[in-house]
């Protein structure tokens, strides 16, 4: 299993990251699903989620977890049976899970042009004013979503909304800012991946 690269975000939690080049095939064959896992595998549509969906229960075989460890409450937040925190991210071909002993959050995304055409509803930075490079504009746009996904998905509680997270402001090529959710501040780390992708995490204090 060909990780991208491991990161100890602390003494207690471990960032993977995978970029999946493996064959549908060959990812199957090592696969071990029963019965839900079997029928969600078999749900998925399209080739890419269905590697993604392997590759993320590889992940987790290789440090010791079974399938049957990894479960989902009806928000569609993971857990693990020994109550080490998860949270899993995909994007195209990459797949990043981060595990913890706190609440975590993870999230990738490529870096599209896209985002422009929605980043009125999830930031209020006036990036057509900004004196960035359009490339600059484009990093900073997924900087701040991927970071909002991330404590969106640390936080996990009902009645938040990507809007309700604010995000310190930073400069494209900072590799960590700050969000706030309710009256919390946590601390989030980025990593550009590829030249491709922007991945965030964070962890609770």
């Amino acid at each position: 299993m060909p990780l991208f690269e491991t990161i100890n975000v602390d003494e207690k939690t471990r960032l993977y990251v995978w970029k999946v080049t493996e064959s549908l095939s060959d990812l199957a064959k090592r696969a071990n699903l029963t019965g839900i896992h079997q029928t969600k595998y078999d749900s998925i549509k399209f080739e890419t989620g269905k590697k993604n969906f392997l590759a993320v229960r590889e992940i987790l075989s290789s440090l010791g977890y079974t399938s049957d460890d990894l479960f989902y409450d009806e928000k569609g937040k993971p857990y693990l049976k020994d109550g080490k925190k998860i949270s899993i991210s995909h994007s195209f071909d990459m797949v990043a899970v981060i595990i913890g002993e706190r609440q975590v959050g993870v999230d990738i995304e490529k870096k599209r042009e896209k985002i422009i055409n929605v980043a009125d509803k999830f930031t209020q930075w006036n990036y057509r004013n900004a004196s960035f490079s359009s490339h600059n504009v484009l990093q900073k746009l997924t900087m701040i979503w991927s970071a909002k996904e991330a404590g969106y998905k640390m936080h996990g509680k009902p009645g938040i909304t990507a809007n309700h997270i604010l995000v310190k402001d930073f400069f494209p090529n900072d590799t960590e800012t700050k969000i706030k959710i309710n009256d919390s501040i946590y601390d989030v780390s980025f990593l550009n991946i590829q030249e491709e992708f922007v991945l965030a995490y964070c962890s609770a204090s």
